[in-house]
Parts: C-alpha cells; sequence; structure tokens
C-alpha cells in the first residue's frame, strides 16, 4: 500500500487596500472630505480614513511625511477647492502660521 500525501500550498496573502468614497466629513474633522480605506491584516480587516485633498494630492505626487500638511491655496482652507491647481504641500508649522496670520487680518477689519 503506497500513502500519497497531499501538500498544501501557502496562500499568498496579498493585502490589497480598498477605498471607498469620498464622504462627507464629520464635525470632528470641520466637516472635510474623507477617503474610507479598508485593508486585510492577518483574519481582520482594519479600517482608516484619510482626508481627500491629501489623498489627491498624494496620488499625483507621493506620499507625503507625517508632519507636512496639504494646503489650499485659495478658497478659505478647509473650504477651498479640492482641484490640483489649488493644494500644495506644506510644513505643518507653515500652515499654522499662515492660519493664524488669516484669522489675525480678519478680526482687524
Amino acid at each position: 500500500m503506497v500513502l500519497l500525501m497531499a501538500t498544501k500550498k501557502k496562500a499568498t496573502n496579498k493585502s490589497a487596500t480598498k477605498r471607498f468614497g469620498p464622504y462627507e466629513g464629520s464635525e470632528e474633522n470641520g466637516g472635510r472630505p474623507i477617503y474610507v480605506y479598508k485593508k486585510k491584516v492577518g483574519d481582520k480587516w482594519v479600517t482608516t480614513s484619510k482626508n481627500k485633498a491629501r489623498a489627491d494630492y498624494e496620488d499625483k505626487h507621493g506620499k507625503l511625511s507625517r508632519d507636512t500638511d496639504v494646503d489650499h491655496i485659495k478658497g478659505g482652507g478647509r473650504k477651498g477647492k479640492d482641484s490640483m491647481s489649488n493644494l500644495q504641500a506644506m510644513s505643518h508649522s507653515k500652515n499654522v502660521a499662515k492660519e493664524n496670520k488669516s484669522r489675525a487680518g480678519k478680526k482687524k477689519k
């Protein structure tokens, strides 16, 4: 009697990330549109989200570091249009300074 042992091929876990949205943001993020990402890690699905303007900018220009913001050039910050021509990468500290300067100018008028 001959016994044949079946060998199982190791399943390759290609963890594809799926993007959903854009969805309207919540009060916590000022109502800015977001994308929701789902990625399978092991047996579980991990859900994250990202600001739409940042995601669009990174799609075209590559991943940004965590201390870099995507700034809306015209149109008042988060109310600005998300077209590529209206977005620029800027350090977080410079972006905060720009917004503070804008707010100070509005109070004086």
